[in-house]
């Protein structure tokens, strides 16, 4: 059986400072509302299912939207593993365009984009993040994580 957390995305913060104030989370999401700059922004992804323990991903999809309804391209990569650890970092890239309209366009990312077997979990996945370059008038709406959840017998 399988389980999913939705992850706000106004629990992403800029990765890199910047006095730009139309860079923010808000309840709709994580927005660019600038008109001429791109700013990196870092989602972190922590999910624990209801027995709380972390359990790793399934895969990962992210949706992001226009604020003011023109497509522009997105910028992602997402990471698994950690620095000293058993399974070192492993960055897998990935452009697509912003959805005009509705929720968000998704990109997802699978066991095989960090050197994983298809069908299986993300390798290191227990620390998994998301950084994007996100376009001016552009906003990251929410993640969605997938994991695996045991069910008593």
């Amino acid at each position: 059986m399988t389980a999913d957390v939705v992850i706000n995305g106004a629990s992403c913060q800029l990765s890199i400072p910047t006095i730009d104030t139309g860079v923010r989370p808000k309840a709709t999401g994580f927005r660019n509302e600038s008109t001429t700059t791109s700013n990196f922004v870092i989602c972190p992804v922590v999910i624990a299912p209801g027995n709380g323990t972390a359990s790793p991903l399934s895969w990962l999809n992210i949706f992001v939207y226009s604020l003011d309804g023109t497509s522009r391209n997105v910028s992602c990569t997402g990471v698994s593993g950690w620095y000293g650890g058993y399974m070192p970092p492993v960055y897998s890239t990935k452009t697509f365009a912003s959805a005009t309209t509705g929720q968000g366009y998704t990109i997802t990312w699978w066991s095989t984009d960090f050197g994983g077997i298809s069908g299986a979990t993300i390798p290191g996945s227990l620390n998994f993040s998301v950084t994007c370059n996100l376009p001016p008038q552009t906003a990251i709406n929410f993640m969605e994580a997938i994991f695996p959840y045991p069910v008593g017998s």
